[in-house]
């Protein structure tokens, strides 16, 4: 092969490569900033190694510069599909108002671009180092409730193996001596997160076939979990042999990375010691990329593919654009008209107690309705058009307003009511007061209580045009028992189905 050649080529793609990755940057600016806010929380932040991985992808791309060498850069069209994929995928979360999806469009959006311009064997070499980016990306939490049941699950389980008197109830367990509350910051996505970083680095590293690799990064996994679980036991008991005195029930995170440290130490040892020295021999074959061929391509098919990559990436962020702009009802002195009560029920009338959700940018109110002595409070949250951070599914939304009413149940329960499922919520201010809550969402006429359902609803209203969305939330106070409220609630929801489906705005001032 040429060299002069291969390092023109490199030279003309790596402009072409700064080029698009500079216009990525501008176009999909309000992703890179939510990322660097993230990576920036250095208090308690679960990705607030980010620039660390940044600078490890930066770092593996560095140390395949002599096999990157023997390749030639080859633009392609057939990956140029793909880039225009990427682009319309960010949309689409931007669409729904997902920051994690827009996070992940960009992510394809860099690597489909490297791709159409540096061809497939580049890509091969830079996959890992570019896809290595995923660790830095929030595309984790979703495993945090699932974390927590299961180190919830395996505790109480060896609490009651080892003969410790506790029950449990839901993420609780009761030990004599008091309550321990097993959050989403016990559920060890954190030490998940690490784990499955340096294990993946680890793997690509010191092993070339692809079951070791996965070995690995399986066995690191595992290890992140079983850290967590020991943690979480060994606070349960020594909470329990000493009254709860001890230093670890209030303060034990640090506890969980002297375990995990501990047990990454022996994996390592092992590792070297009995098993990777062998393997490596065995793989030293494959562990060489065959050069290729020079490329065929022309100047103007590196130039087509530069202009066609600009276009699809740039199709998503004008598409984002123009739809913002688009003219839409002024919010600001709109107002929900309540619905008049129906069989018996009297209503609306003004609210007599401070429970109040909080939605922001929602279109909000608020009434009370009563039957004889039953009495229940309806909060309704409409979005004329949802964008980011004024959405109805947000995680910053709450059903209660906290300082106030404390939700006593970890999760919402899924109820049936009707033939719709419902969201359950069991407020409590002070300890003699309690309210039960249920609520719902409607969007694009479709009732749900699944957030990500409800994200793919938001794109389906938004594709035919009906952007508006609400929540209908109900309450009672609980007096005696939860069944009373349950059954005051469901006589109130059953009565005002119709009026509760046919939600709208003030004319005067709205749409």
């Amino acid at each position: 092969m040429n060299t002069k050649v291969v390092d023109l080529s490199w030279r003309n793609a790596g402009f072409a490569i700064a080029f698009l990755l500079l216009l990525a940057a501008v176009f999909y600016r309000q992703t890179i900033i939510y990322l660097a806010d993230l990576w920036n929380d250095l208090d308690g932040g679960e990705y607030a190694h980010g620039y660390l991985v940044l600078a490890i992808s930066a770092y593996l791309i560095f140390s395949n510069r002599k096999r990157l060498a023997e390749v030639s850069p080859c633009p392609s069209y057939a990956v140029l599909p793909l880039v225009l994929f990427s682009s319309l995928s960010w949309l689409v979360a931007v669409l729904v108002d997902v920051e994690v999806l827009q996070s992940i469009g960009l992510l394809l959006v860099l690597l489909t671009t490297v791709w159409a311009i540096a061809g497939h064997q580049v890509m091969r070499l830079l996959a890992f180092p570019i896809l290595f980016v995923v660790f830095a990306i929030p595309v984790w939490f979703p495993l945090s409730p699932l974390l927590q049941d299961i180190t919830a699950d395996v505790v109480f389980w060896i609490t009651r193996l080892i003969e410790i008197p506790a029950f449990r109830q839901e993420n609780w367990i009761v030990v004599p001596a008091g309550i321990f509350s097993i959050e989403e910051a016990c559920s060890g996505l954190r030490y998940l997160l690490a784990s499955l970083t340096l294990g993946s680095l680890y793997a690509y590293m010191n092993y070339v076939t692809l079951p070791a690799r996965v070995a690995v990064v399986v066995v690191a996994a595992v290890t992140a979990l079983v850290a967590n679980i020991i943690r979480v036991f060994m606070v349960v008991y020594v909470g329990y042999t000493t009254e709860m005195q001890h230093p670890w029930v209030s303060d034990h995170m640090m506890l969980g990375w002297y375990v995990f440290g501990t047990l990454v130490a022996i994996l390592l040892f092992l590792d070297t010691r009995y098993y990777r020295a062998a393997a490596v021999a065995e793989e030293k074959d494959g562990s060489c990329l065959k050069p290729a061929g020079s490329c065929e391509s022309r100047p103007i098919q590196l130039a087509l593919v530069v202009l066609l990559s600009a276009l699809f990436i740039a199709a998503g962020p004008l598409l984002v654009y123009q739809n913002n702009n688009q003219k839409y009802p002024a919010t600001s002195d709109s107002m929900i008209v309540m619905p008049s009560g129906v069989d018996g029920w009297m209503g609306p009338a003004e609210s007599g107690n401070d429970w109040l959700p909080i939605y922001k940018g929602a279109i909000a109110g608020k009434a009370d309705y009563s039957r004889q002595a039953e009495s229940v409070s309806l909060f309704v949250a409409y979005y004329l058009r949802q964008k980011q951070g004024e959405e109805v599914i947000n995680v910053n939304n709450r059903i209660s307003n906290r300082k106030v009413w404390r939700p006593k149940y970890t999760r919402a329960r899924n109820r049936q009511v009707l033939d719709y499922d419902i969201n359950e919520q069991l407020l409590e201010k002070g300890k003699l007061k309690k309210r039960l809550v249920w609520y719902w969402y409607v969007i694009g006429g479709q009732v749900t209580t699944n957030k990500y359902e409800a994200k793919v609803l938001q794109l389906a209203a938004i594709l035919k045009g009906t952007p508006q969305a609400y929540l209908v939330a109900v309450s009672a106070e609980v007096a005696d028992e939860k069944k009373v409220a349950r059954d005051i609630l469901r006589e109130f929801v059953t009565a005002m189905q119709i009026p509760l489906a046919d939600l709208r705005i003030d004319e005067r001032t709205g749409k």
